[in-house]
């Protein structure tokens, strides 16, 4: 019986040292992995962000586009040659109206 004592003696520090660092193991991994879950949150809105961005700016640069090709297009170059040049096309008449 003498030798089960000394046994059992023996394997309770053991025992404790091994719940502390069970213990201390999990407490770390526990927050670590809460910080990285909050890292995790603020990419996922940060990202969110910038996709709305894009797609703003993709908006935009579909506007411009639009604009681009209507500036460059004939109807438009005719009109302004007509309002603010006041050109004609060949065997049209311009009429004046003297009272404006």
């Amino acid at each position: 019986m003498e030798k089960k004592k000394k046994i059992k003696k023996s394997r309770k520090p053991s025992s404790l040292f091994l719940r502390v660092f069970l213990l201390v193991f999990v407490v770390t991994v526990s927050v670590g992995i809460g910080t990285q879950f909050i890292h995790y949150q603020e990419l996922q809105e940060e990202l969110a962000v910038v996709t709305a961005e894009i797609e703003k700016e993709q908006k935009r640069q579909l506007e411009f586009e639009t604009r681009r090709e209507y500036y460059t297009s004939d109807s438009y170059i005719e009109q302004v040659a007509r309002e603010q040049l006041g050109m004609v096309k060949p065997n049209e008449i311009l009429y004046i109206n003297r009272s404006e």
